[in-house]
């Protein structure tokens, strides 16, 4: 872990002091282009000429729009690659039975996305499908099925114009809950091949977390699906903007994840979220959010919840500085309470039935650099450290990763393809299941994995 932890740092230092312009992208030329109204050689030609007239910072900008937003191809109705992931995977862990690899080359997601507006009232329509395998997500395991194709579909309704921007729009469906940043952040945007622990929390082969379902009381720790941040679900979701460095978004959901994962919603109660931005300059912003409800033990797939109240809480920075174009950094800090399950005996922990019980903390920090000019042009490096302890009253259940990476985006491809090819290696560790437990050569999470994936959004 020293070893891991000195590479994020040099890693973080190079960052810092890499001042380089980039690539620039212009709009009309690209629209020509597309309407046949202009050669490619014209094309290429019109958009060398926009880049040597502007400036560094101005080529950044026009970079990140480019590779951050979906075109509006018309009013009513558009259609495009939200983002096609083809991964290697290559784990340290031990092979695992029945016909796991420790190496899977596989579709990691597939998804396709459809768009719109019907008028000023109902300026946004949305619909994401991923027919990618459910279980190709971090462990080196086999088996699975995809029972949750259709990812996101929501409708946005302004209910009167004249109150914009202070009730901006309500969106009704099933979407990405605002709460923190990679976990609202579309996968074709994210900058690492697996999400953070925050967002994706590892689960375990073996013993049962203090305050699951499971009847397995002999290991606890971190085993089982903890669901610490959920991305998704369906919601009713009011949003604000009262002043031009504020948003602000507040709503109501079923807190039970996406639909079709369980044919019981075993929240009746409804779950509340709100989360704060606040951006002081063009170049950072800071925020909190929350996530308070009721969770129950029926038909749980909430891993690391059963009877009783739970919480989350939230809070995150994103600064790109314009001092240097290209730095970017960004950081989330998580923690809360996971009502216990019904049990009728631990060894090491007990908690009364609807009482607070498990409390999670999750954090990590990462930097990336974008070259934009010279012999590394195109070319991204990243660095992430994280940390999740899945119970603060438990021991030897710590995990650690840092991963460093490199990004390599084809930027010079037509216009509306946004591709890039990701490598990265992850070092990873972690204490155990709980108290007198340690590491298992089977346990994808405490040994390194390396990982390359080609990306590729195109509308």
């Amino acid at each position: 872990m020293r070893y891991a932890r000195f590479l994020t740092i040099i890693g973080m230092v190079v960052l810092a002091v890499a001042v380089i312009s980039g690539p620039a992208y212009a709009g009309l030329e690209d629209i020509l282009y597309e309407k046949g109204q202009i050669t490619k050689e014209e094309w290429l030609k019109a958009k060398a000429d926009v880049e040597k007239a502007m400036g560094p910072l101005e080529k950044l900008d026009e970079w990140q729009k480019k590779v951050s937003k979906l075109p509006i191809l018309s009013d009513k109705f558009n259609i495009g690659l939200n983002v096609l992931q083809v991964q290697f995977l290559q784990n340290e862990a031990n092979v695992r039975d029945a016909g796991s690899a420790d190496n899977r080359f596989f579709i990691r997601r597939a998804e396709l996305i459809a768009w719109g507006k019907v008028n000023d009232y109902l300026p946004r329509w949305h619909m994401l499908a991923d027919f990618g395998a459910l279980s190709n997500v971090t462990a080196n395991l086999a088996g699975g099925s995809n029972n949750q194709i259709l990812r996101e579909a929501y409708v946005d309704i302004v209910p009167a114009l004249i109150a914009q921007p202070y009730i901006d729009r309500i969106r009704i469906g099933q979407y990405r809950i605002p709460v923190g940043i990679e976990g609202s952040l579309s996968s074709g945007l994210i900058d690492f091949v697996n999400r953070n622990y925050i967002t994706q929390t590892p689960g375990s082969s073996g013993g049962g977390v203090v305050g699951t379902t499971t009847a397995n009381v002999t290991g606890t720790g971190v085993g089982g699906t903890i669901d610490f941040i959920p991305e998704r679900d369906i919601y009713v979701d009011l949003k604000s903007k009262p002043l031009e460095q504020l948003e602000l978004d507040l709503g109501i959901m079923n807190g039970n994840g996406i639909n079709g994962l369980s044919t019981v919603d075993n929240n009746s109660q409804k779950d509340f979220f709100g989360r704060a931005r606040v951006k002081p300059r063009k170049d950072m912003f800071f925020s909190f959010g929350t996530i308070a409800g009721q969770s129950t033990n029926l038909n749980s797939r909430n891993g690391g919840r059963g009877l009783g109240v739970y919480d989350r809480y939230i809070a995150d920075f994103q600064i790109k500085p314009e001092i240097i174009p290209g730095l970017w950094l960004q950081g989330e800090f998580a923690w809360g309470h996971d009502a216990p399950a019904v049990r009728t005996s631990s060894p090491l922990e007990t908690f009364p039935a609807r009482s607070r019980g498990v409390v999670r903390t999750g954090w990590y920090v990462y930097g990336k650099y974008l070259f934009q000019s010279g012999w590394l042009k195109n070319w991204e490096l990243l660095g992430r450290y994280e940390e999740f302890d899945p119970s603060t009253h438990l021991s030897q259940d710590m995990l650690y990763r840092t991963t460093v990476g490199i990004n390599y985006y084809f930027a010079n491809l037509p216009p509306k393809v946004q591709a890039k090819f990701m490598i990265n290696y992850e070092f990873r560790s972690r204490g155990g299941n709980g108290p007198n437990t340690t590491t298992t050569p089977l346990d994808e999470f405490g040994n390194d994995a390396l990982l390359v994936q080609l990306h590729v959004r195109w509308f």
